[in-house]
C-alpha cells in the first residue's frame, strides 16, 4: 500500500505491507527523528507522522538514513524520560559496535521519538503547532 506522507517533500510516499508488518518510510520518520519540512507545511508533516503512528506498534519501519545518534542528542534536550534514556544508551552501544539502529518499530518511536511525542513535550495546545515547535527547536539545534 502506498501512503501519502507529504511534508518533508510534497510528493513523499511510504510503502506499507500490512501482511509483513513493514513500512519503508524514506525521510518521513527516522529513529528518534523525522525529516525536515522542506516543501510541505508543519501541518502536513504532522498529519503524515500521525498516519504512521496509527499503524500497529509492531510495524517495522525502515528509514532512508542512519541519523539516530544525532537525533538522540537533540531528543534528550526536550525529553528526559527514563524510556528515552534507556533507548539512547542502547543506540550508543549499537553504534560503538558499528551496528545499525535502523530498522525501528512504530511502537518504539511512539514511546521515544520527540516528534511523535510533540503534543506531550511542547506547551503548544494544538498538536500540529506542538510538532512545529519541536521541529523549529531541532532545526536550530547545534549539538
Amino acid at each position: 500500500e502506498v501512503l501519502d506522507t507529504g511534508g518533508h517533500t510534497l510528493g513523499h510516499v511510504c510503502y506499507y505491507s500490512a501482511p509483513d508488518s513493514t513500512i519503508f518510510v524514506g525521510d518521513t520518520l527516522f529513529p528518534l527523528g523525522c525529516g525536515r519540512v522542506f516543501e510541505g507545511t508543519p501541518q502536513q508533516m504532522w498529519a503524515s507522522l500521525s498516519r504512521l503512528a496509527a499503524l500497529p506498534e509492531d510495524t517495522v519501519a525502515y528509514s532512508a538514513h542512519e541519523y539516530t545518534l544525532a537525533n538522540a542528542r537533540f531528543a534528550e534536550t526536550v525529553d528526559k524520560s527514563a524510556v528515552l534514556m534507556r533507548r539512547i544508551a542502547l543506540v550508543e552501544e549499537l553504534r560503538l559496535q558499528g551496528l545499525p539502529t535502523v530498522p525501528t518499530t512504530i511502537g518504539e518511536e511512539k514511546a521515544t521519538n520527540p516528534f511523535l511525542r510533540a503534543p506531550m513535550l511542547s506547551p503548544e495546545p494544538d498538536p500540529a503547532l506542538a510538532f512545529a515547535d519541536i521541529r523549529a527547536r531541532k532545526d536550530g539545534f547545534k549539538g
